[in-house]
């Protein structure tokens, strides 16, 4: 159902001029050039701040892009499908933790989200409660079985 809803409301906003051009793609039926709204996929106070390559084979068939807020002291990531695996229906995953915690359980957090996905899981977050300021993350996402692990990046 979120899907229906991220095309609905993304076309929409293409339509009116709401949209732009920017790294971090979504689940909709937009074309490739990844479309987002100006509020992004994690919300109006997050600013995109990573854009790291899934590639298998030398060829990228996504992109973890982590977001941050300074307003709720949280990180997002989304997991998405670039190059060949745009639109396809594949296995994708997305997993957020601040460095030094156990990678959250999926899918019954906030943490991570998995399923068979056209072009995107997530947007997931840090822990609430736990203050992200000036602290590392790590992040790993999967496309097509195809992971990438990233440890202490982002440390404020």
């Amino acid at each position: 159902m979120k899907h229906v809803v991220v095309a609905v409301f993304a076309i929409f906003a293409l339509l009116t001029g709401l949209a732009t051009t920017a790294h971090a793609g979504g689940d909709s039926t937009l074309a490739p050039g990844h479309t987002t709204t100006l509020a992004g996929p994690c919300g109006s106070s997050y600013s995109h701040i990573g854009h790291h390559p899934i590639t298998a084979s030398s060829t990228t068939v996504g992109h973890l892009d982590v977001y941050w807020s300074s307003s709720t002291k949280r990180n997002c990531l989304v997991t998405n499908h670039s190059g060949p695996t745009y639109g396809v229906r594949l296995f994708t995953e997305a997993r957020i933790r601040p460095s030094g915690y156990s990678w959250p359980s999926c899918p019954s957090s906030t943490g991570c989200d998995s399923g068979f996905y056209s072009y995107y899981a997530g947007p997931v977050y840090t822990p609430a409660g736990v203050d992200m300021t000036n602290r590392c993350i790590d992040v790993t996402g999967t496309v097509d079985w195809t992971s990438r692990t990233r440890t202490r990046i982002h440390c404020g």
